[in-house]
């Protein structure tokens, strides 16, 4: 995936240009729904086994540096029709 951080004029702008099947498919799950963003504080580390885990809550632990941060997006949860 090609990404890109444009500014202008105080804007800031984060852009993903999927280059295959399986990016532009990620993507499209996010078309025509509403979306929350964040920055959360963490780092991700490899563990045995081949997991990836993510290390938020603990800074110090010694599995990443505690000033790594993540954009998150993530679609809201369709409300129910009741």
């Amino acid at each position: 995936m090609k990404t890109a951080i444009y500014i202008e004029e105080g804007i800031v702008q984060l852009v993903l240009t999927p280059e295959n099947d399986f990016e532009k498919n990620a993507l499209s799950s996010f078309n025509n729904k509403e979306l929350t963003t964040q920055i959360f504080s963490g780092s991700f580390y490899d563990c045995r086994g081949g997991w990836i885990r993510q290390n938020n809550y603990y800074p110090k632990s010694g599995y990443g540096d505690s000033n790594d941060q993540s954009l998150i997006l993530k679609t809201e949860k369709a409300k129910s029709s009741t």
